[in-house]
């Protein structure tokens, strides 16, 4: 147990028990925190990120980093035929609730716009953007839909009230969480809803693809059913439904979801009980179990291929890098070069090592470390079928 340098995000406590500790490698200029511990709440059972990172420096991150901007590489936009498919079911969910399709719907964190088209495919069209990143605005104005710049804490007056707002997987990545549910409560009209999505972290268990994939540099809160109800109870809301589901992160792979309906109550707030997870802790410990066996595995991988070649091209550099980066043998590796297909990341260095884009890779004979399970198939076909390189490929599972 300690007392946490952040509190609650839900409660407000800073009695804490520590599950575990991550670290990681940052790209210069990255403002998120490049370690913390992962804690579970004394007093609501909830499971968050301990990092002392302000929600200006997550404003920050997302204004400059964010991997959404590549329709490519990122969810969001709708341009695979998997998240396309995900981002018409979730439409379809929030207008089952909204037959009148004259109301204004807002969607914070929009990235590409994807699940806005989907709105307007179904025929809405008082529609409105917000997000960190100028390029995603743009992207999601190119669908003719209204967007604008901004976080959920810089939200323009100007903006006005809504008949619906959406948060999809917005939340898990926000410092300040019930400052900005109390602010989207200025920006929902009398009668209006919320829709919430985030990841399930419940069942993270249950998901490994990649380990500790979760426990990242931008998801600092862990969430399950009774802590996402607790935390809009304690906010002025009330629950109208919630449930789960799963959703697709790339193709094949699948990823555990929760979502809730809230309506605006002010007074459910001041009577408010909180009610306990008296499993999200357990599972959380599951899964740390599990992500541990994976990062033992893959440390037995670079070890051997290490030894026989000590000077690589590492290809990735998103989360799973930097963490493996910190706390694997591969921290000691002779790294000629960074490899990396999203954009925003190429011309950035890593460790003092410019990160090249895949077509600067030609002529490199050096093996390459693939630092990426998520997308490993795809790299893979980059690297042989696309560019056609005949290195040495390490792969890490």
């Amino acid at each position: 147990m300690k007392v946490s340098v952040r509190t609650c995000p839900i409660c407000e406590a800073t009695e804490c028990e520590v599950l575990c500790k991550q670290t990681f490698v940052l790209l210069e200029g990255h403002p998120l925190s490049d370690g913390y511990d992962v804690v579970c709440c004394d007093r609501c059972r909830f499971v968050y990120a301990d990092t002392t990172i302000s929600q200006s420096d997550c404003d920050l991150f997302y204004a400059r980093f964010s991997k959404y901007e590549d329709n490519k590489t990122a969810t969001g936009g709708g341009e695979s035929s998997w998240d396309a498919e995900r981002l018409q079911k979730t439409a379809a969910s929030i207008v089952a609730k909204l037959p009148n399709k004259s109301v204004r719907i807002l969607d914070i964190g929009c990235a590409n716009g994807g699940l806005l088209k989907a709105l307007k495919d179904l025929g809405y069209s008082r529609l409105c953007g917000l997000d960190p990143s100028p390029v995603c605005v743009e992207n999601t104005q190119r669908f003719g839909i209204e967007a604008y710049p901004g976080s959920l804490l810089s939200i323009a007056d100007r903006l006005g009230q809504f008949d619906c707002v959406i948060l999809s997987h917005v939340l898990e990545h926000v410092q300040s969480v019930k400052s900005a549910v109390y602010g989207v409560a200025k920006l929902t009209r009398p009668g209006g809803m919320v829709y919430v999505e985030v990841p399930d972290a419940s069942r993270y268990a249950d998901f490994v693809t990649a380990p500790f994939q979760d426990f990242n540099t931008e998801h600092i809160n862990h969430f399950s059913l009774q802590c996402l109800a607790n935390l809009a109870q304690s906010c002025g809301w009330t629950v109208l439904s919630q449930g789960q589901k799963i959703i697709y992160s790339a193709i094949n792979m699948p990823y555990p979801a929760i979502y809730s309906f809230w309506a605006h109550n002010p007074s459910s707030a001041s009577d408010l009980q909180f009610v306990k997870d008296e499993e999200l802790c357990g599972r959380i410990k599951m899964y740390i179990a599990q992500s541990q066996i994976e990062m033992e595995a893959i440390e037995i991988r670079l070890v051997h291929a290490l030894q026989r070649t000590p000077e690589v091209i590492v290809w990735g550099t998103g989360q799973l890098a930097m963490k493996l980066l910190a706390e694997t043998s591969l921290r000691l590796a002779k790294i000629v070069a960074f490899v990396d297909g999203n954009p925003i990341n190429q011309g950035k260095r890593l460790q003092g090592i410019p990160i090249l884009a895949p077509a600067q890779a030609k002529g490199m004979q050096f093996p390459i470390v693939v630092t990426s399970i998520l997308h490993q198939d795809a790299i893979v076909d980059v690297i042989r079928n696309q560019l056609d390189l005949p290195n040495d490929m390490i792969l890490l599972r």
